[in-house]
């Protein structure tokens, strides 16, 4: 059974970009037919791979609105890999859209809201994308999301199927004993990331931190940084926990937040918004989540829990044990075996009909 994964256009080699490559990878490694295509940002930070193997075509793609699905349906419909595929699996929102107007049988794997935030487009421009996508979904073979917050907020009145994602497993360097080091904060420089939040949480703290990421406000926060906060930039994800003593994330909303299982599986303790939709798999205590998990409104709170992180050597030991534990039951082989699962329900339901 050929299986076609699909993500484009894309803005960053980051969150989508790795998840995919890792997810495919591990499919065929169960002995699955699985392909990949990549359509990248000519602005995208990164590199892609020397090595790429060949069941992987990355191709350049530059988002455009309307006319950026247009011409990603074009570069679908004469692709071989889509052609001679039995199943076509969309990664993104425009991948959706461009494969609901194709004659192809094809599920919708939703891994992040298909429509900007309020505050990073005007309503006008929410509400079409809103509308597309709502169409786009109606059109596919089943819908999936990676975890339940995502699955709320699609207030997708058909069952949307909860598949898990995961990631290639990371060894653990950080035990929570060490002399602590820096606050870490690392996303896109974008509105929805909220960016300004983890200025306010550590200025003044005793402690330096570091920005890592690449975007559109990256100027306005190296202009308004605290002088205990240094704007890395973009950093291969082999970089980041190094000398971490915490995670932070302050998204107003994300899907699943790779960057906090990364740092989770690597032992790092994590300060994250409720909005992450990995939290509850990751912080599964019901004192560590009142503390450790917290509304973007509340900065007290962010400030608070950093200090307490920072100076207290037993509960970054004991959070971090416990996040290590949680992290390893969230592995890409494990998704890879549920996206399988799934992908053989929905070709045997439609053998049924």
């Amino acid at each position: 059974m050929k299986v076609a994964f699909v993500a484009a256009p894309l803005t960053a080699r980051t969150g989508v970009y790795r998840s995919a490559r890792e997810l495919v990878a591990a499919g065929r490694s169960q002995g699955h037919d699985w392909r990949l295509l990549l359509g990248v940002s000519e602005s995208a930070s990164g590199e892609r791979p020397v090595d790429d193997p060949q069941w992987i075509d990355e191709f350049s793609l530059n988002p455009g609105g309307v006319e950026g699905i247009v011409r990603l349906r074009s570069v679908l419909r004469s692709h071989s890999l889509v052609a001679t595929a039995d199943l076509v699996v969309s990664l993104i929102p425009q991948s959706d859209m461009a494969l609901a107007t194709m004659r192809v049988p094809w599920i919708a794997y939703v891994r992040g809201l298909p429509w900007p935030a309020s505050g990073e487009s005007s309503f006008a421009k929410r509400s079409v994308w809103r509308g597309l996508e709502r169409l786009a979904l109606k059109r596919a073979r089943a819908v999936w999301a990676t975890t339940r917050v995502l699955s709320d907020q699609l207030e997708w009145r058909r069952g949307t199927t909860i598949v898990p994602a995961g990631i290639r497993p990371i060894e653990r360097t950080v035990w929570g004993d060490e002399p602590p080091g820096s606050a870490v904060w690392a996303a896109r420089f974008h509105h929805d990331k909220n960016p300004r939040l983890f200025l306010q949480a550590v200025e003044g703290q005793g402690f330096p931190a570091k920005m890592y990421g690449s975007g559109e406000l990256e100027q306005q926060l190296r202009a308004g940084a605290p002088a205990n906060v240094d704007i890395v930039g973009w950093s291969r994800p082999e970089e980041l926990w190094a000398e971490a003593f915490v995670y932070v994330g302050t998204s107003f909303r994300e899907a699943f937040g790779r960057s906090a299982l990364e740092a989770a599986m690597s032992g790092v303790p994590i300060v994250i918004s409720d909005a992450f939709g990995v939290a509850e798999h990751l912080v599964t205590d019901e004192e560590m989540r009142r503390r450790f998990v917290l509304p973007v409104s509340d900065i007290s709170r962010w400030r608070s829990a950093l200090r307490d992180l920072h100076t207290d050597v037993q509960l970054r030991s004991t959070y971090s044990d416990h996040l290590v534990n949680n992290a390893s039951k969230l592995t890409i082989d494990r998704s890879a075996e549920a996206v399988a699962a799934g992908i053989k329900r929905v070709l045997g339901q439609g053998r049924t009909r």
